[in-house]
């Protein structure tokens, strides 16, 4: 497997117009140098970005740009590639799953195309009809495309490759809270040329059932919690007590089936009893008047 992908320059834009920066590298080492907190690491978080990373945590000046352009080379090919930076108002954080646009040729090219002209925008996330960014430079990475409930994205391929500041220094990936073995291992696969898919179906179907053992199994406990005796968890004593239950609920609609009926006997009773009582009034009344 003798994939690779080269970053051949990258240019960071201003909100007003501006350039913010504006690199050359080189196949090799490249060591961006400064004093403290003079952007180094923000330089680091653009080229993770425009890769395809999921990023948000941008500081103060970093908002001030609209976005960042790199030109890449890919397996020989010769792409550049743009995303922007929209930020909430109310939260002050970007998209991390902003859309990224591929030009196919190089930065000069693609600066100098009018408006849209030869851009593709690709969204983050992968539908049945639409690919997404991964899956193009996947597919030019030749990198086998990883399908299912933890899709492998770009993003999952940079934590291999970058490392921030922040992350464990016994960590060989870019510090996530929610991680999970097999992700890390799938992506160990693809970048080593070793991934299987047939054994990675198979253990995210393992994934699944012990899940679902899980969830039964505090199900039972749950079960257990309202009897003693096992033996009323046997089948043959849950469905006489679910028959036992269903006789008990016929037997108290039928209770209520008569209580109605009695009640309705009543109520005619007392109407029939005032009406004779009216009517009795009414007669003895007319006998005095004659």
């Amino acid at each position: 497997m003798s994939n690779n992908l080269v970053v051949n320059r990258l240019i960071i834009n201003t909100i007003d117009g501006k350039i913010a920066y504006d690199e050359e590298f080189h196949k090799g080492i490249n060591i961006i140098r400064g004093d403290n907190s003079s952007g180094k690491s923000t330089i680091t978080h653009f080229l993770f970005y425009v890769l395809g990373g999921a990023f948000n945590n941008w500081v103060k000046e970093a908002r001030k740009c609209s976005d960042v352009m790199a030109e890449i080379e890919i397996n020989g090919a010769i792409v550049t590639l743009k995303r922007e930076l929209n930020f909430n108002e109310h939260t002050g954080k970007s998209n991390d799953k902003e859309a990224l646009r591929i030009f196919w040729g190089n930065i000069s090219d693609a600066l100098s195309s009018h408006s849209s002209e030869g851009w593709h925008k690709y969204g983050f996330n992968t539908t049945n009809d639409i690919k997404s960014f991964s899956n193009v430079l996947f597919e030019n990475l030749e990198i086998p495309i990883v399908k299912g409930d933890n899709n492998i994205t770009m993003h999952q391929i940079l934590r291999l490759l970058y490392l921030d500041q922040d992350s464990p220094t016994s960590s060989l990936f870019l510090y996530e809270q929610f991680d999970s073995s097999l992700t890390r291992e799938t992506v160990s696969n693809l970048l080593l040329g070793v991934y299987d898919h047939e054994i990675y179906e198979r253990k995210q179907r393992k994934i699944e059932v012990e899940n679902e053992l899980n969830d039964v199994k505090r199900e039972i406990r749950a079960l257990k919690k309202f009897t003693e005796n096992k033996l009323d968890l046997e089948p043959a004593s849950v469905l006489a007590k679910i028959d036992n239950a269903q006789t008990e609920i016929n037997r108290i609609d039928n209770s209520i089936v008569e209580l109605s009926e009695k009640n309705k006997s009543v109520r005619y009773s007392e109407k029939t009893m005032l009406e004779f009582e009216k009517l009795n009034m009414e007669s003895i009344s007319e006998r005095e008047q004659v």
